[in-house]
């Protein structure tokens, strides 16, 4: 769909009205075009998947969309209208390295990319990230929190209840926590969760979080090295437009980072957190580049980290690799 184009506009003024029948002539005048143009507008929104009614005397009716991501559609299902931008495109290398682009550009803080594609996704520890087309949502929101590294332990396990709470909204699905950035489903990853940082080189302050989240929407398998691992909300029985869910993710984000409390170890954050987790109460190993070292995880620490009680005495992890027994294919 060509952006700003004839059928952006229609689709954008349906999903406005959906479930109301909309006049050809109401439809002419909102957009300043021909009925002709109209109905060759129409025809072309039908051939790009759209399910779009007709009945004489009242007009055109939206009656199904495309699991497209595209700005009208995922604007239609936010709450209402946001300072700042939604953009979506049909392919990137990756939207994190794309809203760092554009955060060096003078981005408004808020702003959302989305990607139907990535050829160059990354999780945690440089590994690749499957982001194949019409299945996922791969979408980065750009924070600017202006404050010191050491206040934004909790970002990314916040970012993380934006995502249970849209999933669970969207699909009646119950998704946990593996701490401190995977949403899990069945013992398997539905979704990874990456943040980049971008610091002020004049005070040393973080002028830019860049969240990078992949939820795997629509997937009915995966390749044979994700098998064990991957799951997608489709494969755990929930179906949802990939457009709803992205706006739902959004709608959190915002609420969630429209407050400082994220900032400050909020009570309530860190406690929707230890309810979430499924970290808490296993055995975990931990790595990093000191070696591997096993425990049991204890709880979730006031700035975010994770609380572990190892042989020789029980301290924080604020970082690195933690394996949890009976996840993501570890026994």
């Amino acid at each position: 769909m060509e952006k700003g184009g004839m059928t952006e506009k229609l689709a954008a003024l349906l999903l406005a009205h959906r479930g109301e029948y909309l006049s050809g002539e109401a439809i002419s005048r909102s957009l300043g075009v021909t009925r002709a143009a109209v109905w060759k507008g129409m025809d072309r929104l039908r051939s790009e998947g759209w399910q779009v009614d007709s009945a004489t005397n009242r007009g055109y009716r939206l009656a199904g969309a495309p699991d497209l991501l595209t700005a009208p559609l995922v604007e239609a299902f936010l709450p209402g209208p946001r300072e700042a931008p939604v953009l979506c495109y049909g392919e990137l290398d990756s939207t994190n390295l794309q809203g760092q682009r554009l955060a060096l550009e003078g981005a408004k803080s808020g702003t959302v990319v989305l990607a139907d594609r990535q050829t160059s996704g990354a999780g945690r520890m440089g590994r690749d990230f499957y982001s194949p087309g019409g299945v996922g949502i791969y979408l980065s929101y750009l924070l600017a929190p202006r404050c010191g590294g050491e206040r934004l332990s909790l970002l990314t396990s916040c970012a993380g209840l934006a995502v249970c709470g849209a999933i669970r909204r969207t699909t009646g699905l119950e998704p946990a926590i593996k701490w401190p950035n995977d949403i899990i489903l069945e013992g398997k990853k539905a979704c990874g969760i990456l943040t980049k940082l971008l610091s002020d080189g004049e005070d040393g302050s973080i002028a830019w979080a860049v969240i990078g989240i992949g939820v795997n929407v629509a997937h009915r398998s995966f390749p044979p090295q994700l098998e064990d691992k991957a799951i997608s909300l489709k494969m755990a029985g929930g179906e949802v437009p990939r457009a709803r869910l992205a706006a739902e993710i959004i709608a959190g984000l915002d609420e969630i980072f429209s407050g400082s409390g994220w900032q400050e170890g909020d009570p309530a954050l860190l406690e929707e957190l230890r309810w979430l987790s499924c970290t808490l109460g296993r055995r975990v190993t931990v790595i990093s580049p000191a070696g591997e070292e096993e425990g049991e995880a204890l709880d979730i620490a006031p700035d975010g980290g994770l609380v572990v009680r190892f042989g020789n005495g029980t301290r924080t992890v604020s970082s690195g690799e933690v394996s949890v027994r009976g996840l993501l294919g570890y026994l």
